[in-house]
């Protein structure tokens, strides 16, 4: 049975060198204004650390939602053992917002890479007392929901002007456009019972079979059983294209 390919999007790391991150950072912003006049539909960012790439997939987003109008703008993935939840809701409500609610926000969980290099600047408790697990996506849909904070009196501002204390600015619908990057049955269950869009990529945990696609099939089948009964979400495959058109036979 053919399959329909409802939305192209693609996944670039932003690499710059590092002692010119300004015209990296420059060319992969042209790069997605230019896929966005090719038609494509999303344009997603690699979100790394300790590298020269793009460390901040929120701030770059923001330069790239000015340079676009139409193509959703995503983040694969956003660590959240790097990230305090509630912190990050503002800064992706706030994005949303200048994008026109074209974010898409794709996380995942676990303690943060080199653990003992980032682990003191991080934290100020020893990393081994923080709970790095999927209740982490739950903290971070909480915060993106918007509710108000405190007891049903509480107020923030000034003498003059008053607020409710909620996340702002709030971003309506954003809490229903968070991805999981999924690599293991466990994951992809997981972001099925939270009701979140899935990110299946070329790095998945060989469980039950060896054979790439045969694994891959099972997580999908694993997040679709988990999925609440009804639940409309999104599966995106991620594909490495490598062109080899005009290149030598040793490149090849």
């Amino acid at each position: 049975m053919a399959v329909q390919l409802r939305h192209l999007a693609f996944l670039t790391p932003g690499s710059y060198l590092p002692e010119q991150p300004r015209a990296g950072l420059d060319a992969t912003l042209a790069l997605i204004a230019f896929a966005e006049q090719l038609g494509y539909d999303g344009a997603w960012v690699r979100h790394r650390h300790l590298e020269p790439g793009i460390s901040s997939a929120a701030v770059f987003l923001a330069a790239a939602s000015q340079h676009t109008t139409r193509i959703e703008l995503g983040s694969a993935v956003i660590q959240l053992g790097y990230e305090t939840p509630f912190r990050l809701a503002e800064d992706l409500s706030l994005l949303d917002a200048l994008a026109g609610g074209r974010l898409q926000v794709g996380v995942s969980t676990g303690a943060p890479p080199h653990g003992e290099l980032v682990g003191p600047l991080l934290y100020d408790s020893d990393p081994a007392r923080i709970d790095f697990s999927h209740r982490r996506v739950a903290r971070l849909l909480e915060a993106l929901r918007g509710e108000p904070l405190g007891a049903a009196d509480a107020e923030v501002g000034n003498a003059a002007t008053r607020y409710r204390p909620r996340l702002q600015p709030h971003a309506p619908g954003l809490v229903e456009r968070v991805w999981y990057g999924a690599g293991s049955l466990q994951s992809a269950r997981s972001a099925g019972e939270q009701g979140l869009h899935l990110l299946l990529g070329n790095v998945n945990r060989a469980e039950l079979s060896d054979d790439f696609f045969g694994a891959q099939l099972q997580h999908l089948q694993a997040y679709r059983a988990a999925l609440p009964v009804g639940s409309l979400r999104r599966v995106a495959v991620g594909r490495v294209l490598v062109p080899t058109e005009g290149v030598d036979a040793a490149t090849r």
